[in-house]
C-alpha cells in the first residue's frame, strides 16, 4: 500500500483534532504527502461529535474523503456512523471500555478492540485516550517509521504547556505503541506499508497559504473580526505581521474591519481582510466604496453553510452570487477561488496583484473544507513570485493631479497622503476625473466605462483554467474552488473503468472568461457542473453568460449541500450513470440510422 486514509472520531473534548494534527505534521516531517479534513460541532461547548481524515501518500493526495483505510473511534455513535465508509479489509480500532463490544454486519473488516479506558487510567490520564489510540496506529504502521517524529511532535504541540502535560501524553502514546506490540493479536498486513520518503516540502491550511502570500505580495496591514472558519487567517497574520513591521487589528465587527482596510489602503498599505458568509454579507456597501473610489483591497471569503448564522463549521459554496452580484450599483471586482491549498498561496498571489494593479476589491472565494485543511505544498521559491505595486503618478510644481484620469486601460495612477503635488480626496459619491463630485449623467457614463474598463484589460492577466483528463472526452465536468480534488480522482478512477472525462476549472469567477468555457464545451455531449450549493450557482452563471454552448450539448447540475464535501465515490457514481445514459443515447442513434 503505497495511500492510507485514517478517519479520527469522537466528541468534542476527546483530543480527536489535536491527535490528527500531530498525526499529520509527523508523518510530514517524515517525509510523506499528507492532505486532510477536519470537521467539528458549531457548539462551542458540547458532545457534538469531531472527525479528522488524514491521508498519508508517497505522491500528491488530491483529497482526503475518500474511503477509509483505518478507523479510530472513540465514541460509540461515530462507530456506526463511519463503518460502512471503511474499505473491505480495512481496520476499525475502537475503545471497547468506553462503548462497549460492537456487533456488525461488516465481516470483511478486522476489527481490533482496545482497552483505551483502562489503559490511560493506569497512567492516572483518561483523558489521554486519544494518545493510546494513536500509539495503536503508530504500531499498526510500524514501517512508515513515524513513532519518534511523533513524540517529538507532541513535544511541539504542547510546547507552551506544564511538562506533566507533555509527559503525560507521551507516555500514553508510548503505552498504545506497547499494548498493540504485546497483546494485539494481528490480523491486517499494514505493518508492511512501503512509502517512498519524498524529501522536504511545506504543510499549512488553505487559511496559513492565504496568510502566507498575503505576507509575501506586501501586505502589512490586516483588519478582520474573528468568523469560523476564517478566524485562522487573522491569527497567523497576528503573529507574522508585527514580525515584518506589519499591523493586525482585530475590530468590533466587519464593517469597521473593512473599512479599517480601505483607509489602510488610501494609505498606501496593501491591505486585506477575511470573513465568512455573514461577516461578507456586511461588508457589500464598503466593496462598493472600493469600487466607487478605485482603492485597492482584499477580502478572503471563507465560505461556511448559511444563509444567516447557518452551521459555522460545515461547507459549502454558496456565496457566489454574492460575491459576484452581491454589492449594489455596477460594481467592478475581481473573484478568484482557488483549488487547493498550493493555489490558495498562488492564487493569493494574484489577488494582491490584480487589487494593486487595477486598484478594484478582489474576492478570494475559499470554503469551509479548504480554509482549515492542511495540505503538503511543494517548497515556494518566493524570488521567482512577481509581485505588483500601485502605479504612482510623476508630478512636479504646478502639475494638475487627475486622481480619475480616463485612461485607456482605465488605470488611473494613484497616490499616498504626503505624496508631494498628489494631494485629493475620495469619496464615494459620482465624480469627475478630478474627484470633484458631480450628478452629471454624461460623466456617471464616462466613469463607468472606465472603471469596467479595468477589468477588460486585467481580463489577459487571469490565471488560465486548469483542465484534467482525457481531451478527447464526450463527458465534460466544469466546476469551481475545493472541489478539483474529488473531482480529479473520480476522473482517473472513470479512466480505469474505461470511460473518459475531461474537468475545467475557472479560477477566475468574475469577470468569467468564456472563452475557456466555449473552447472546452466545443466537442461534449454533456456537461455535469458540480458544486456545493443549493441553487446550482455556477450552472446558472454559465447558462447566462455562455450563450455559445452548443445547443447540442446538455448541460445538467450535480450538487450537494449537506455540510459535507464531495467525495470521489460521489462523483464516480454520476460519471457512471450520465455515461450510461449516454451509451443509451448513442445506440439509439445508431439504431436510427441503420437501414436494412
Amino acid at each position: 500500500m503505497r495511500d492510507i486514509i485514517i478517519k479520527i472520531t469522537g466528541t468534542s473534548g476527546q483530543g480527536i483534532i489535536s491527535s490528527g494534527d500531530i498525526l499529520s505534521y509527523a508523518t510530514a516531517r517524515k517525509g510523506y504527502y499528507v492532505t486532510t479534513y477536519r470537521a467539528f460541532p458549531s457548539e462551542i461547548r458540547g458532545d457534538g461529535k469531531c472527525y479528522y481524515t488524514l491521508r498519508i501518500s508517497e505522491h500528491k493526495a488530491l483529497t482526503a474523503t475518500g474511503d477509509i483505510d483505518i478507523l479510530i473511534c472513540l465514541d460509540k455513535d461515530t462507530i456506526f456512523e463511519c463503518i460502512n465508509k471503511i474499505k473491505p479489509n480495512g481496520i476499525l480500532i475502537y475503545d471497547k471500555d468506553y462503548t462497549g463490544e460492537i456487533e456488525t454486519d461488516r465481516k470483511d473488516l478486522i476489527i481490533y478492540p482496545i482497552p483505551t479506558t483502562s489503559i490511560a487510567k493506569e497512567l492516572n490520564s483518561e483523558r489521554s485516550r486519544n494518545m493510546v489510540s494513536l500509539g495503536i496506529v503508530v504500531e499498526v504502521l510500524k514501517n512508515l517509521h513515524i513513532e519518534e517524529q511523533i513524540l517529538k511532535d507532541i513535544e511541539l504541540r504542547y510546547r507552551l504547556k506544564p511538562q506533566e502535560v507533555i509527559d503525560s501524553n507521551k507516555n500514553a502514546l508510548n503505552a498504545g505503541i506497547k499494548y498493540a506490540k504485546e497483546q494485539l493479536e494481528r490480523k491486517d498486513s499494514y505493518d508492511k506499508t512501503e512509502m517512498k520518503q519524498t524529501g522536504a516540502k511545506l504543510i499549512m491550511s488553505g487559511n496559513e497559504a492565504i496568510g502566507l502570500a498575503a505576507l509575501v505580495s506586501g501586505c502589512r496591514f490586516f483588519a478582520g473580526y474573528p468568523i469560523t472558519p476564517a478566524t485562522e487567517i487573522m491569527e497567523w497574520l497576528a503573529k507574522e505581521l508585527p514580525k515584518f513591521g506589519g499591523k493586525m487589528v482585530q475590530c468590533e465587527d466587519e464593517i469597521a474591519a473593512i473599512n479599517y482596510a480601505l483607509g489602510a489602503s488610501y494609505a498606501g498599505v496593501k491591505s486585506m481582510t477575511a470573513t465568512s458568509g455573514p461577516g461578507f454579507s456586511l461588508m457589500q456597501e464598503a466593496i462598493g466604496l472600493a469600487s466607487m473610489a478605485e482603492l485597492p483591497v482584499v477580502i478572503a471569503d471563507v465560505q461556511r453553510c448559511g444563509p444567516s448564522t447557518g452551521v459555522p463549521t460545515k461547507t459549502e459554496q454558496s456565496d457566489l452570487f454574492a460575491a459576484m452580484y452581491g454589492t449594489h450599483g455596477d460594481c467592478p471586482k475581481i473573484v478568484l477561488a482557488p483549488m487547493d491549498v498550493a493555489d490558495c498561496f498562488y492564487q493569493t498571489i494574484n489577488a494582491f496583484n490584480f487589487a494593486e494593479q487595477y486598484q478594484v476589491p478582489v474576492i478570494i472565494l475559499s470554503d469551509a473544507s479548504l480554509g482549515p485543511r492542511r495540505e503538503c505544498v511543494d517548497l515556494i521559491d518566493i524570488e521567482k513570485l512577481k509581485i505588483v505595486n500601485r502605479q504612482k503618478p510623476t508630478l512636479k510644481e504646478g502639475d494638475i493631479y487627475n486622481r480619475y484620469e480616463d485612461t485607456q486601460t482605465g488605470i488611473s495612477p494613484i497616490t499616498s497622503p504626503g505624496d508631494m503635488y498628489g494631494e485629493h480626496v475620495i469619496t464615494g459619491l459620482e465624480h469627475t476625473q478630478s474627484n470633484a463630485p458631480t450628478p452629471e449623467p454624461e460623466t456617471h457614463r464616462k466613469m463607468t466605462e472606465k472603471r469596467f474598463r479595468k477589468l477588460e484589460t486585467a481580463a489577459g492577466q487571469f490565471s488560465k483554467a486548469k483542465t484534467y483528463g482525457d481531451e478527447d472526452a464526450s463527458i465534460g465536468i466544469i466546476s469551481w474552488g475545493s472541489t478539483s480534488g474529488p473531482v480529479f480522482e473520480a476522473i482517473d478512477k472513470a479512466h480505469g473503468k474505461g470511460i473518459k472525462v475531461q474537468a475545467l476549472y475557472p479560477r477566475t469567477l468574475y469577470p468569467l472568461p468564456t472563452d475557456w468555457i466555449k473552447d472546452f464545451v466545443k466537442n461534449k455531449d454533456v456537461i455535469i457542473v458540480i458544486e456545493a450549493n443549493y441553487n446550482a450557482q455556477f450552472k446558472s452563471t454559465i447558462v447566462e453568460r455562455c450563450t455559445h454552448i452548443n445547443r447540442g450539448t446538455e448541460v445538467i447540475e450535480f450538487l450537494k449541500y449537506d455540510g459535507t464535501p464531495f467525495t470521489p465515490e460521489e462523483i464516480l457514481d454520476e460519471i457512471e450513470k450520465v455515461s450510461q445514459i449516454q451509451d443509451e443515447k448513442d445506440t439509439i442513434k445508431t439504431n436510427k440510422h441503420t437501414h436494412f
